[in-house]
């Protein structure tokens, strides 16, 4: 089969079940839980945000709009709560915030240095961020078999530096997250081989499929997890995309109220979508297509916690690279991936793990490398 023969096949096809645009969360809530019962127990199965369009039009990517999806999950309370009454985590008890997190003084678009927080924040490695001063950040990796500490490239960074370990419960989430879904991750797995195969003399689109295929292969898909901690204030970020770590993202919203608007064409042609994330709502994209915003609400009834669980690139100059190369090669990667969620969302396979698999999970990592 040809290239772009493959390529439709993974996506299927850009066409939704006609106009409308019904968010996700716009949904009763009840309903969609009831629903995701139904697949698995009580795990929360994966939805297309928009309904009828479950594949969207990005920014541009080799000269045409990047398909991307924007899946969702019902909110678990039990999971939710689990990751943070985790008693070695940071999230368990009452939070001292820093007196320097109220200060109104303006975010700087430049890397993060090591500027850690004092107290209780800093046994878990959170720090000061330049570019959001009204919250602190830590980065973790989740992937049992790297160890405790473990050299990845932390984006907010802009380098490789050697992070620690996830705390028990949250490295638990991911690993049991990877595991329930590894049909999906097999399949964008063959595909990258496919892909790689088609012209290996190419050596930049070569480079480009080695170290997405290194990231599936050592588990790295999700593997780094940039933590954010806040008190409830409202807050605006400005518009950006992501590096290309964002090319497979999990956003897990544990307390707090924050909206999340983003810029990709719907079937029915609008332009900005948008969302509210209350504790336990879960999203799975691509935000390395699309332009997005965040804003953080003051009205929130606990303060702001949010896990980023991006790809955990190995090399630096490799990671570098990649932010930038944005030509046919990567729209084809781009089409494959979106493609492989849209077809386990659209069969009811892709969801979250149950809260016995997580415990499950965290007595298995207990007990050693996996």
């Amino acid at each position: 089969m040809s290239s772009s023969g493959r390529t439709r096949r993974w996506l299927l096809a850009w066409g939704g079940l006609g106009a409308g645009g019904l968010a996700f969360f716009h949904v009763p809530r009840g309903h969609v839980a009831l629903r995701a019962r139904k697949h698995h127990d009580d795990a929360p199965v994966l939805q297309h945000f928009i309904a009828d369009s479950p594949l969207l039009r990005g920014t541009k990517v080799g000269g045409d709009d990047a398909p991307t999806v924007f899946l969702v999950a019902p909110p678990s309370q039990q999971l939710t709560n689990y990751v943070l009454e985790d008693p070695s985590g940071p999230f368990a008890g009452k939070f001292k915030w820093p007196d320097r997190l109220f200060d109104d003084v303006d975010g700087k678009n430049e890397p993060d240095v090591a500027d850690h927080a004092p107290g209780s924040w800093k046994k878990w490695s959170f720090q000061f961020s330049k570019r959001e001063p009204f919250m602190l950040k830590a980065d973790w990796h989740s992937v049992c078999g790297w160890g405790k500490k473990f050299d990845i490239f932390v984006p907010r960074k802009n380098a490789v530096v050697p992070v620690p370990q996830a705390p028990p419960r949250v490295l638990a989430l991911i690993e049991a997250f990877r595991k329930v879904n590894e049909a999906c991750w097999q399949e964008i797995t063959s595909g990258l081989r496919e892909l790689k195969e088609q012209k290996p003399d190419d050596i930049l689109r070569c480079r480009l499929l080695k170290m997405l295929l290194e990231e599936f292969e050592e588990r790295g898909f999700f593997g780094a997890i940039e933590a954010q901690a806040g008190p409830a204030r409202r807050k605006e970020m400005h518009w950006h995309r992501d590096g290309a770590t964002g090319l497979l993202h999990l956003g897990i919203t544990l307390s707090g109220r924050r909206r999340l608007q983003l810029r990709a064409r719907s079937e029915d042609d609008s332009w900005t979508q948008e969302l509210w994330m209350d504790a336990g709502h879960v999203y799975l994209s691509s935000p390395f297509l699309f332009e997005h915003s965040i804003t953080y609400g003051a009205e929130s009834s606990g303060p702001t916690l949010a896990l980023m669980c991006r790809f955990g690139f190995l090399d630096e100059e490799d990671a570098l690279w990649v932010n930038h190369f944005r030509g046919r090669d990567m729209l084809e990667v781009a089409e494959l991936i979106s493609g492989c969620l849209r077809n386990a969302t659209d069969a009811g396979n892709l969801r979250m793990p149950t809260l016995k698999e997580v415990s499950d999970m965290e007595k298995e990592v207990a007990r050693g490398p996996m």
